[in-house]
């Protein structure tokens, strides 16, 4: 399967679904062969971005990041360093859970949480033999994650949500 090929074979799902899909914009530190930038369709908007690492052509991944919203950071600085890493251990466990063979990170540190990034990779083998099917339940196990991110920090921090207005970690994956 050629780059154009998988790449517009992809793209071509996506849009099938109601994705709205972009050419991702990768920084020069990110050698990617192509990349896509996407967005599910409504009510709940995710984005995810999909690529083929030039290190690793036999692959392509599908990444989520979350940033953590300036309320939640605001409240687990609040909280004691046991309390924080139980929190972690807590949002780790739920996502390991949705995903068990997603590479998952918590960034800087599972201290001081800022950013939340949850990455599966599939080889070409398992793209062209599960086609649309794989794909779409990749990108279902991403956006559950990114529900399982959220419902995490309202358990935990449900006062941050008083008030009105957005205030939940949003799906913004920096790369």
């Amino acid at each position: 399967m050629g780059k154009q090929d998988l790449e517009s074979r992809i793209t071509k799902w996506f849009i099938d679904e109601g994705f709205e899909v972009r050419k991702l914009a990768a920084p020069p530190q990110l050698k990617v062969v192509w990349g896509l930038d996407i967005y599910t369709p409504p009510p709940l908007r995710v984005n995810i971005k999909v690529f083929q690492p030039i290190q690793t052509q036999d692959k392509v991944v599908f990444l989520l990041g979350v940033t953590v919203a300036p309320e939640h950071r605001s409240a687990m600085s609040k909280l004691s360093t046991n309390e924080k890493v139980r929190f972690s251990s807590k949002l780790l466990r739920s996502l390991v859970c949705v995903c068990s063979d997603c590479a998952t990170a918590l960034q800087p540190n599972p201290i001081d949480l800022q950013a939340i990034t949850v990455a599966k990779p599939l080889y070409l083998s398992e793209v062209e033999s599960g086609g649309k099917a794989v794909v779409m339940t990749t990108v279902a196990k991403l956006v559950n994650s990114f529900l399982a991110i959220i419902s995490t920090f309202n358990e935990e921090f449900p006062e941050a949500f008083k008030g009105g207005g957005r205030k939940e970690p949003t799906s913004t994956t920096n790369i």
